[in-house]
This record gives structure tokens, sequence and C-alpha cells, in this order.
């Protein structure tokens, strides 16, 4: 199962010098912001249930590439969890960092609290949100099911601390000149990553005919 955690590219010096993506709490610096002020705030003061950890202790990952807070941000439509710098930059100049839960689970699956899946936005009370490994897994069967899989729209999977470059798999970008850019800085940082071209990714999701 692929995991996705999108970034303007303005942000990838920092996770280049880093060798991975961080979590707000872990020392994550970016340039473009993405979260609104209030949400990055209000996620800093997030417990996560059965956990000693807030939301901001994790690094987020949406579970398909059409999900709603990705597609926002697509088609420049306000939303309280995005920041102006977020609606307001073109969809081409975001890059999305792919990896797998498997890659995520590596070693970590039986200390419970370490993969976390939220059947919405994990910030928001009231939505389901397993911790431990076995109730993970079924959270995202379920999810899967419901409406062929639109339940995984709205759901966040957050990974503790970090997730290093090694375990991404690819970096999809909109077009070539982006691409073009990413490989110079991941050269230029001595980083091995596969940078793919996949401009549906980054083109609003189309609304169902009536």
């Amino acid at each position: 199962m692929r995991i996705y955690h999108v970034t303007h590219i303005d942000n990838l010096p920092p996770i280049l010098d880093a060798g991975a993506l961080l979590a707000d709490a872990a020392g994550a610096v970016p340039v473009v912001d993405l979260a609104a002020p209030h949400a990055r705030e209000y996620r800093r003061g997030a417990a996560i249930d059965g956990t000693d950890a807030v939301v901001a202790d994790y690094v987020p990952f949406l579970l398909t590439t059409d999900a709603h807070v990705w597609n926002a941000v697509r088609t420049a439509t306000p939303d309280p969890r995005l920041g102006e710098e977020a609606v307001n930059r073109a969809p081409a100049d975001f890059v999305i960092f792919v990896s797998s839960l498997t890659s995520a689970q590596a070693g970590k699956a039986e200390v419970a609290g370490t993969i976390v899946v939220t059947e919405a936005d994990a910030a928001v009370a009231g939505a389901a949100v397993a911790t431990e490994w076995v109730d993970v897994q079924r959270l995202l069967q379920r999810l899967h099911r419901e409406e062929d899989g639109a339940g995984l729209d709205g759901a966040e999977l957050l990974v503790r601390e970090c997730l290093p470059l090694d375990d991404v798999a690819l970096i999809a970008v909109a077009n070539e000149p982006v691409r073009d850019r990413v490989r110079a800085e991941l050269a230029g940082a001595g980083v091995r990553a596969r940078v793919a071209v996949y401009p549906p990714w980054f083109q609003p999701t189309a609304e169902p005919a009536e």
C-alpha cells in the first residue's frame, strides 16, 4: 500500500539536509508551510489517544492522491487546514514523496503508536484512530472497503518522528522542468532517489457526473 507526503519544492533543501521527512516536533523547517498557523498550533497540542504523543510528533501521509486536502491545493480551494501559501501556489510547484506502508512500519509495528491511522484529520476529535498494528490494519481494510476506497480520501497515516529518505520509493512531480530541478537538488545533496513525472496526480480530481 502506497502512502504519500506532499510538500512544496522549496522545502526540498531542508529535507535533503536532514536525510528524512521530519515531524514538526522533530525539527521540520518548511520554507513554504502548507499548514494554516492555527492548524499547526492545534496539532501541536492535539493528543493521539492511546499514546504519549501529539499529532505534531508525527510525519503526516495521505493514503491516496485523491485526498480531499490535496485536491483543495490543486483547485485553490480554501481549507481551514491549509495556509494561504498552500492554496495560492501552482500545483506543479509541489512534489509528492511516495513510500509504502511496508517501509514505514519496518521494525516499528510491534511498538504501539509508531504508526497511526485516523479516518479523518488526525487533530479532529471523534475520528476513529488506530495505534496498535493489528488495529491499524483493520482500519485500513475498512477504509478500503468503504465506497470502493473513497474512505481513504479523508484519512491520514502518521509515522512517528521521521521517515528516512531511504524508505522513499520515488518522488513524483508534475512536469519535466520540475523533474530536472529535483534531480539536480538530489545530486547536489548526494541523495539517490527515483523521480517520476506523473501529471494526473497534480490535476484536480474530476467531480462525478450527476
